[in-house]
């Protein structure tokens, strides 16, 4: 009976040792507050460096930016998908910003690209809301700016 009860515990250690060993390889803390945890995780993945992390988010957000854009010029011609393309543009623009910021070891400025990134995926929602239509794209916008919530986040803890 005693053997069984050491036997246990040490699975109970053995399990908590790898869960916490775990957390430590996927990005150590750095989406404990995110505005979105899920797609943080996607994000930062192994990453336990917060400026990494940013130029990481920064890249995958121009990547899926372009990828949101193709599906949209796919899209029936409306006046709503035209001002959603030329807001993705400008999103892309300001993702190549807040890299350059970064870069400049200006990380709160990234930060402000990245919500300037967001708002332009907000107005592409917003077309569509506001002339009664159906946006075909919600999800791909939906996406876009949970990850540019998430960089501007992650600039946040990128230490200067």
């Amino acid at each position: 009976m005693v053997f069984k009860d050491y036997t246990f515990f040490s699975y109970v250690f053995l399990a908590t040792t790898v869960i916490l060993l775990t957390g430590h390889a996927h990005g150590a803390g750095l989406c404990d507050n995110s505005p979105n945890k899920q797609v943080c995780d996607s994000i930062v993945y192994n990453r336990t460096d917060a400026r990494d992390a940013v130029v990481a988010a920064c890249h995958k957000l121009v990547f899926e930016t372009k990828i949101a854009k193709g599906v949209a010029q796919k899209q029936p011609n409306s006046t709503e998908i035209h001002n959603c393309i030329t807001n993705f543009d400008g999103s892309i623009g300001f993702a190549k910003n807040a890299l350059n910021s970064l870069n400049n070891s200006q990380p709160l400025s990234s930060n402000t690209y990245l919500i300037a990134a967001r708002a332009n995926y907000k107005l592409c929602d917003d077309g569509f809301k506001n002339s009664g239509k159906t946006n075909p794209i919600a999800k791909s916008t939906k996406l876009l700016q949970d990850m540019a919530s998430v960089g501007g986040y992650l600039a946040t803890l990128v230490k200067t």
